[in-house]
């Protein structure tokens, strides 16, 4: 039924062209023989307009028709994001392809595909047992990844985001990083509220091909972020393997007390700033000498990032971040197929 009102829409369009032509071309020969004194007859010229009319009555009911019909209103409409895929579920294996890559995404309860920010997908919703919204970034590498895909839970401000997708596609573009899945929650960054983690690590392998151990999983903050995922680091590092505070300002964590002091397993920090952000580097040489007492804390501390403009140098901030992250990544999944020794004492900031 569609079709036929299509082709009756572009029925319409020729009709109207051939018609309307013709009579401009009858009116115009009726008034070039005033010239010579002949009586005009315009009775021509009034049916080919008038038989445009009705042409162009047929477009306007072929357009409605189509733009009514249940599948020319469902292409406006949101729609969650899914694939041909059957869903995932907890208690099921994650579906493959016959090349042992991952399946395209499964259809994911209570999220939406919002967009492609760094030629990868963008996702926004919520997940069963996980309370508040966030977002869900797959890189491009994704769909064709055949091992789980380690995740990066991303603390920065909105509009940030996208320095921060940049960043992370170019450093895994450039053999820098691993391809990382971004999770970033929407709630308002605070460092003494931390994330559930183990929650979020559930929820998000059973609906995509990513790792749920802590060896899989790290924390980046960029600018107001940058002190949560400082404090969670500092708080729980036995759920994460490193996290990377990227142009932070963390007054708001000295002094040092409760379970940042107290908390098992070692710490892995970096902490950069860009090459003009003195304010940055001092608030982090502040932070440094305040876990300088605190035992089995790693610190590293870079500040040579600059560019032309500060969304530039964000992009090379989480290059930065990423490459970090990657080589601790990489480091614990070494040190988790070995038998483990004691835990070392307090690491040296580098």
């Amino acid at each position: 039924m569609i079709l036929w009102w299509a082709g009756l829409a572009l029925f319409g369009v020729v009709a109207a062209v051939w018609a309307g032509g013709s009579a401009l071309a009858a009116w115009r020969e009726q008034q070039a023989g005033l010239v010579y004194e002949l009586t005009p007859c315009y009775r021509g010229t009034a049916l080919r307009g008038a038989a445009a009319v009705v042409a162009l009555g047929c477009v306007c009911a072929g357009g409605v028709a189509v733009g009514l019909s249940p599948a020319g209103a469902g292409s406006a409409v949101a729609r969650p994001f899914h694939a041909a895929a059957a869903p995932v579920h907890p208690q099921s294996p994650t579906p493959r392809t016959p090349a042992g890559a991952p399946a395209p995404v499964a259809s994911s309860v209570g999220l939406l595909m919002v967009g492609h920010p760094s030629g990868g997908q963008l996702l926004e919703g919520a997940l069963p047992g996980v309370p508040g919204r966030l977002r869900v970034w797959l890189p491009k590498q994704y769909p064709g990844h055949a091992a789980p895909l380690q995740v990066l839970l991303v603390r920065t401000l909105p509009a940030q985001l996208g320095s921060v997708l940049d960043g992370l596609q170019s450093a895994a573009e450039l053999g820098r990083a691993n391809p990382f899945v971004a999770v970033a929650p929407l709630a308002d960054c605070d460092p003494a509220a931390y994330s559930p983690a183990e929650q979020l690590r559930r929820a998000l392998a059973a609906r995509f091909h990513v790792r749920k151990d802590a060896q899989g999983w790290a924390l980046l903050g960029l600018g107001a972020g940058a002190p949560c995922a400082v404090a969670e680091e500092l708080a729980r590092p036995a759920l994460f393997t490193a996290a990377a505070g990227l142009s932070g300002r963390y007054e708001a964590l000295l002094p040092l007390r409760g379970p940042s002091v107290t908390a098992p397993g070692t710490a892995h920090l970096l902490l950069a700033d860009t090459a003009a952000d003195t304010a940055g580097q001092q608030s982090t040489a502040r932070l440094r000498g305040a876990l300088a007492a605190r035992p089995h804390t790693d610190l590293r501390t870079v500040a040579t990032a600059q560019d032309f403009s500060p969304e530039r140098e964000r992009f090379r901030l989480v290059r930065q971040g990423a490459g970090y992250l990657t080589e601790l990544l990489a480091a614990s999944g070494q040190a988790a197929t070995q038998v483990t020794g004691p835990t070392p004492g307090q690491g040296t900031a580098r």
